[in-house]
């Protein structure tokens, strides 16, 4: 909905605060409010790699209806709510928040502060089935992290993957001293002096006296045979960066030549539209898996998943033989989950308004909370519910939103306790033969 958040201060490119009288131009949305949220919280008896088995038959499952703001928390396997101000009981797991405000309700963090668990969007559950990918997200399948880094969807303007996973991938050079004062200069890869024609002798690291220089030719050549790109249909290929075997420092993705940037890999030329996935390294066990996938959607459909048919293949028991896909339909990006053991999760960023009528799905560790606002048709006429500005996701609207919850929280509610929602036991208990991520092969 194009609504604006016309009670929370929003800012402009050049960072000035802008007012409601600036944004009530707006449209804002005649959406029934919400007049309750159906909660159903499902939680796996085992604690492993904060997974939840989405194929286990015994879960402990309690069904609440929330009215008012309450702070979700789990103690074991139990889970309950509690009013905004009451405090969590001794050894309890805050999970999330459901905020209520001007008729609506919002789904943040337990705790608005960076050390908060994330929230995490169980894409299985989506109303689409599906997510829309953009840049930036982090999706999770099993206990496996990727961020989608790049998406290009056209072959307008020509562009092509960046290859760069952080600050250091400007660094080397052919400037300092110029070329023709290193004439008599060995290369320590092919032992000729001097640069070539369009071949010139760069310090692509931090070795120092008679193999501080190297052709860029024979460097390209040395690391095309090390990450052995394939010539796979599309451009589709894998990249990490690779150190140098004697400093140890990582070689640059990118290299100055004089006044133009070159790349020092060459690469196949990746056609459009494509994704480029890193992969997140939870440690440095994992540091040689860092790398780019680079995977054209132009003739088929990504898949991802344990099964050597996979275009990203992650060899772990937490992942399914064919665990999600991300397909390319009327110019967005689309990931799907395959009905997998362990899911497929996409990070929320920001607070998640509840529309009434829909149902989501949110995963805290080994807890699933499903979430049905149930709307009430008498309160069309209401003061419309606060709604996301069309494109605005930089940290200031986030860091609003969240002190906008706040503050009109702490105006409007008192402690709500057990008379805020009613809570009734499912038939739980803990799990027979379920199994962890240590045990179980997946689908």
């Amino acid at each position: 909905p194009n609504s604006s958040l016309a009670r929370i201060p929003t800012h402009t490119a050049a960072g000035r605060a802008v007012g409601p009288a600036a944004i009530s131009g707006m449209a804002r949305s005649n959406l029934a409010t919400a007049s309750a949220v159906q909660v159903v919280s499902s939680t796996w008896a085992r604690d492993s790699h904060d997974l939840f088995d989405f194929e286990a038959h015994h879960l402990h499952t309690q069904t609440f209806t929330v009215q008012r703001s309450v702070v979700f928390v789990r103690n074991g396997t139990e889970v309950q709510g509690l009013g905004e101000r009451e405090a969590p009981p001794p050894g309890g797991d805050p999970l999330l928040r459901l905020a209520q405000r001007d008729g609506a309700f919002w789904v943040d963090r337990a705790m608005p502060s960076n050390s908060s668990k994330k929230l995490w969007l169980v894409v299985r559950d989506l109303a689409a089935s599906g997510h829309r990918l953009a840049e930036g997200d982090v999706m999770k399948l099993g206990r496996f992290k990727f961020r989608v880094k790049q998406l290009v969807a056209s072959a307008c303007g020509g562009q092509q993957p960046e290859l760069r996973l952080d600050e250091s991938g400007l660094a080397g050079g052919a400037d300092p001293p110029s070329q023709a004062d290193l004439a008599s200069t060995l290369c320590r890869i092919c032992l000729l002096e001097g640069p070539g024609e369009d071949d010139p002798l760069i310090t692509p690291c931090q070795c120092r006296g008679s193999i501080e220089y190297v052709h860029l030719g024979c460097l390209r050549h040395w690391i095309r045979g090390r990450l052995n790109l394939s010539d796979a249909p599309g451009g589709s290929y894998f990249y990490r960066p690779l150190a140098c075997e004697l400093c140890k420092a990582v070689y640059p993705t990118y290299i100055h030549n004089g006044r133009e940037r070159a790349p020092l890999v060459e690469v196949p030329w990746t056609q459009p539209p494509f994704i480029v996935l890193e992969n997140m390294v939870r440690d440095s066990q994992q540091h040689a898996t860092r790398g780019l996938h680079v995977i054209s959607l132009a003739e088929k459909v990504l898949k991802l998943g344990r099964g050597h048919e996979s275009d990203v293949r992650i060899a772990d028991v937490s992942i399914s033989r064919c665990h999600a896909t991300v397909r390319f339909c009327r110019g967005h990006f689309v990931l799907e989950d395959n009905n997998s053991k362990f899911g497929t999760l996409v990070a929320m960023k920001k607070p998640k308004l509840l529309e009434p009528g829909s149902t989501i799905s949110i995963q805290m560790g080994r807890t699933v909370l499903q979430l049905s606002a149930q709307s009430d048709q008498s309160t069309n006429n209401a003061v419309p519910p606060l709604q996301q500005l069309p494109g605005s996701s930089n940290a200031q609207d986030e860091r609003a939103l969240r002190l906008s919850l706040l503050t009109r929280g702490s105006s409007q509610n008192t402690v709500a306790g057990a008379d805020t929602w009613r809570s009734g036991a499912g038939t739980g208990g803990p799990p027979q033969g379920g199994q962890g991520a240590d045990e179980s092969e997946g689908n």
